[in-house]
């Protein structure tokens, strides 16, 4: 979603031009229904070489005029070098993005830091069209629930009785354990919440442990959408919530897309790497204490190599997150009380 500035300023710049998103299945889904791209082309993560070498085929009959790279990866890159002739060709043109790799290594490994005039990702994904325009191009995220989405949230809100900007939702698992704030933190985070009389939603994607555990442990005093919503309808959800307090994992850029403010919880990654929260309301917190370890990797995967295991986390407390949380508005809970 972060590459959703993407295609809206690129049709600002060339409003003639006929956009198309590759990407991998599934991967994609979250731009679904955006109206600034006109064709959508989705291939396996694990496909063949047979079936890559038939996926390049079928791109070079497009005739694509301009290639615009957002990913650099090893499948991307060999995907470009072939349609565009390894650089020889005089169309397509290539615009590829600098992934600043050595950069977040230099900083993971050596504690370096070359990143901190660095731009957001939303803005650095935007640069090799900013290198070629005058235009100044706006960065922020953007997304574009359908009907059949909006129709669903709004049934599951008033099934659960659940009123827009006062609930709380919560996104407490991560694809990685070195970005995920402890559980029991997140217990005691909810507790005061329910205590506070916020109703609670956790979001999230399918076989979740944390979620799961969460469900469990509070036994029908929350409620778990996590891996029963399509992304888009987890933003559509997300909309409709007061805040998001969500580990630093894609449920941040969902909320922030849909303009709901964060608290985004960062331990093993920096603000640095680009992923930080932009609304002016949103909130990015980290422990206070100085730690040589971090930050100790890119996205969440490795080991703690702190003594005192994942500190970096374990020293934000639950009282912490809690007081950037406003109180509920009067009498909302009275609408639902017999």
């Amino acid at each position: 979603m972060l590459t959703s500035p993407i295609f809206r300023e690129l049709k600002r710049v060339y409003p003639q031009a006929e956009l198309t998103l590759l990407s991998s299945s599934g991967m994609g889904s979250v731009l679904a229904n955006n109206p600034h791209i006109d064709h959508y082309i989705s291939h396996s993560r694990k496909e063949s070489v047979a079936e890559l070498t038939d996926l390049i085929r079928k791109l070079s009959e497009e005739k694509f005029e301009l290639i615009y790279d957002a990913h650099r990866s090893l499948r991307s890159i060999w995907i470009v070098w072939n349609l565009s002739g390894f650089g020889l060709f005089k169309s397509p043109q290539v615009w590829s993005i600098n992934k600043r790799s050595w950069r977040r290594s230099l900083l993971i490994r050596f504690k370096i830091n070359l990143l901190k005039k660095s731009p957001p990702q939303r803005q650095h994904l935007l640069s090799p069209l900013q290198e070629r325009t005058q235009l100044e191009l706006q960065n922020h995220t953007e997304l574009f629930p359908n009907k059949d989405a909006v129709l669903a949230v709004k049934e599951f809100m008033e099934i659960n009785r659940l009123l827009p900007n006062r609930f709380i939702a919560i996104g407490a698992s991560a694809s990685y354990p070195l970005k995920c704030w402890p559980m029991q933190n997140y217990h005691a985070l909810i507790s005061n919440l329910i205590a506070s009389r916020w109703p609670v939603v956790l979001v999230g994607g399918a076989n979740e442990k944390e979620t799961s555990q969460l469900e469990k442990g509070f036994r029908g005093e929350i409620h778990n959408t996590a891996g029963d919503i399509s992304p888009l309808e987890s933003a559509e959800l997300l909309k409709h919530a007061k805040l998001v307090v969500t580990n630093d994992t894609s449920v941040s850029h969902l909320a922030e897309a849909v303009s709901t403010p964060v608290i985004v919880l960062f331990g093993s990654t920096v603000r640095e790497f680009g992923y930080a929260p932009f609304l002016q309301e949103s909130q990015l917190v980290e422990t206070n204490e100085v730690l040589n370890c971090r930050p100790c990797s890119r996205d969440g995967r490795g080991k703690c190599r702190n003594p005192n295991y994942l500190r970096c986390l374990t020293t934000i407390t639950p009282e912490t997150v809690m007081q950037l949380i406003p109180d509920p508005e009067n009498k909302y809970t009275d609408l639902y009380d017999d």
